[in-house]
């Protein structure tokens, strides 16, 4: 991130930002803490330099992340028809990925920061870095680049964005430099424990309930190396459940013993499956998503189908019997606890 490249980037965004005085900032449909955090910690930097500034989402803003300065402020848009100086655009592929909530001639100048491997240069400036822990660090080093240090709200903010996109300093995205991002952001006045409260330590029983239902019936294929879980509107209907409330599930299912493939397989009214996927360090899945039209990282991604989750779900397997990304899956209707245990060594 410190590469003479990423210099001329974080200076170009410095020159555009100086330049400008009215700002767009937006990150992805269904924001999480990355998204808001990131954009929340920029909004309130460019109003101390007095720039005129609002932030915007296309969905509602997650009730555990309500917390941060200026959440309860964004506005919730499918449309806006203003135009900008400057579009701060945070974690998307393209503006589709924002919601097209604007369009590219409404902003003179456009500001791309992501972090995810899956990109493309939609920008005047694209601050990329897939290599970063999450766009807060990448926000965060825009900071200190500008030499303009996070009052602590604004690190507050950025500290959600490290622990949600890093599932807090455990995933394998995490870095010598997210943990001194991490520090620096403590010493500016972050609580590590108010943090974790908020977005880990308070669940509403519907979650819970969800999270139950949704682990009653994993099942485990391709040798016992991919686990998937299916979420019904049903199952929704049952825990009175909502969207934001399936957060982590997919994490879980990766904790069984020789699973080297999680996936989250979440069916809408409309029929079509949201399919959200977790991987272990040795096994690449973007070659499942991409082949789907869908992007991430390499052991953490997503692709949607126009089908209902049962079919999805055998595509999903058909699709990892022919790609086998791990080079290791066997297809196998499931395995018992004692062969399954024979994968245990190779896990990690």
């Amino acid at each position: 991130m410190k590469s003479a490249r990423s210099k001329k980037q974080l200076s170009e965004i410095a020159k555009i930002i100086k330049q400008s005085k009215t700002f767009f900032v937006a990150g992805h449909v269904k924001p999480d803490g990355d998204t808001l955090g990131s954009g929340l910690a920029l909004v309130s930097m460019l109003k101390r330099m007095g720039k005129t500034v609002k932030m915007y989402s296309a969905d509602i803003v997650p009730e555990n992340l309500l917390f941060m300065k200026g959440a309860r402020h964004i506005s919730v848009v499918k449309k806006c028809n203003q135009k900008f100086d400057c579009a701060i655009i945070l974690e998307c592929v393209n503006f589709n990925r924002m919601g097209d909530i604007i369009a590219p001639e409404q902003a003179k100048k456009i500001v791309n920061i992501d972090h995810h491997t899956v990109f493309t240069n939609f920008g005047d400036v694209n601050f990329v870095v897939p290599e970063a822990s999450s766009t807060a660090e990448l926000v965060f080093s825009l900071f200190e680049h500008m030499k303009i240090a996070p009052s602590p709200s604004e690190a507050e903010c950025l500290y959600v964005g490290l622990v949600t996109d890093t599932g807090r300093f455990q995933q394998l995205n995490t870095t010598v430099e997210s943990h001194v991002a991490a520090a620096k952001l403590i010493t500016a006045g972050v609580s590590p424990n108010a943090v974790y409260e908020h977005v880990y330590g308070e669940n509403r029983f519907e979650k819970i309930k969800l999270l139950g239902l949704a682990l009653s019936d994993i099942k485990l294929s391709l040798g016992g190396m991919l686990a998937t879980v299916k979420l019904s509107p049903q199952k929704f209907k049952a825990a009175n459940a909502r969207e934001d409330d399936t957060e982590n599930i997919v994490n879980y299912a990766l904790t069984i013993n020789g699973v080297k493939i999680s996936a989250l397989l979440k069916e809408s009214t409309s029929g079509t499956t949201k399919i959200s996927l977790r991987s272990v360090k040795s096994c690449n899945i973007l070659s499942i998503v991409q082949k789907f039209g869908g992007g991430g990282h390499k052991n953490a991604a997503g692709f949607t189908l126009k089908m209902a989750a049962d079919k999805a779900e055998q595509t999903l397997i058909n699709a990892f019997n022919g790609l086998n990304p791990c080079k290791c899956l066997k297809p196998s209707k499931g395995l018992s606890p004692s062969k399954k245990s024979s994968f245990n060594k190779s896990k990690k």
